[in-house]
């Protein structure tokens, strides 16, 4: 409960997830109760060297409560990840700095063309999130992940040479460099483990993530906003470093969404926020415009809107609640 004592008094929502590899945590709060926490973290020598990140809520609480949980795995992936050496930094993918990164991204890709992740032929820019996530929002680029769900990831793990889906299938493992990217970093420092397993020499992380990035070095080489789990769902760069001006931040303001469609019709999706599946036992997380959503009645295809569980189409950016809020709606409807 150690992580629980400076909360006494303050107005704090979130989740800890923790077990023996460490902990993962996220928070919401008045301004004053989260910098009062992250000044405590950063002067507990136990936390030397954790990164602690801020971004503003404009619409109150991004979590609904405050929950401490043990978790077997910190992050859910296919076959668990407690074998995992995740304690032991040489197994970890070596860390660039946001500035590094950057340069290397910049110097690459003033080389070739990088639109297939392939940036000079000795590198790959690799995003380790799901495919949803690429479509609000990614480096210039960073192919979109064929994966709904981080658990199904399979990156580098086929024996074939060939995969139009995996990016690793056919490169030189000793050779070519591995630029793995995530939100925050969690999945990079799992997965890397995992790559360096299966042989992988030349592996490399964004230090922070993708969050850390914008908050540094702003929007250069970022397309669109970034998905983040909580109640906010999708936060535009400016959010991290709203001071930075610069051409690639106005020509990219809020910014270029060329790329997201909605996921029915496959029009331009001017707004980019995702919605769940009414179909509770569907729940599927996906793009959709308006037109759509109010069609469908909120849901991603013709057969889940004639689903048992169906909740009732949310206005706005709201977000569903437990079944048990709308059961009883749903019975008298039928």
């Amino acid at each position: 409960m150690y992580l629980h004592q400076p909360w006494n008094g303050r107005n704090i929502h979130g989740r800890i997830y923790l077990n023996e590899q460490g902990i993962n945590a996220q928070y919401s709060g008045p301004a004053k109760d989260a910098l009062a926490y992250a000044k405590w973290v950063k002067e507990d020598h136990r936390f030397a060297g954790v990164l602690v990140q801020i971004s503003p809520v404009s619409n109150g609480h991004a979590f609904p409560r405050l929950r401490l949980r043990y978790k077997p795995s910190l992050v859910q992936l296919e076959g668990g990840i407690s074998h995992l050496p995740l304690l032991e930094p040489s197994i970890r993918a070596i860390p660039l700095t946001p500035s590094q990164w950057r340069n290397r991204l910049e110097a690459l890709n003033k080389v070739n063309d990088c639109s297939n992740g392939d940036l000079n032929g000795n590198c790959i820019l690799l995003d380790v999130r799901n495919g949803y996530e690429w479509d609000v929002g990614h480096f210039q680029g960073a192919p979109r992940p064929d994966v709904d769900c981080f658990r199904s990831t399979s990156f580098g793990l086929s024996d074939s040479m060939v995969s139009e889906s995996d990016p690793l299938a056919a490169i030189d493992k000793e050779k070519t460099d591995v630029l793995m990217y995530c939100t925050g970093g969690i999945r990079c420092d799992v997965y890397s483990a995992i790559l360096r397993g299966r042989g992988f020499k030349r592996l490399y992380t964004l230090m922070g993530g993708i969050s850390h990035y914008l908050k540094s070095e702003g929007s250069a080489g970022w397309v669109g906003n970034l998905f983040v789990f909580d109640a906010r769902l999708a936060l535009p760069p400016p959010v991290f470093k709203p001071e930075v001006k610069t051409e690639a931040s106005k020509t990219q303001a809020f910014l270029d969404n060329s790329f997201a469609k909605c996921y029915i019709c496959g029009s331009k999706v001017s707004e980019l926020r995702h919605r769940n599946c009414a179909n509770l036992d569907c729940n599927l997380l996906f793009l959709c415009c308006m037109a759509c959503v109010n069609q469908s009645r909120g849901c991603c295809c013709l057969k889940c809107t004639s689903a048992a569980r169906l909740r009732p189409v949310l206005p706005g950016h709201q977000r569903y609640q437990k079944w048990h809020h709308y059961r009883e709606v749903e019975l008298e409807r039928r």
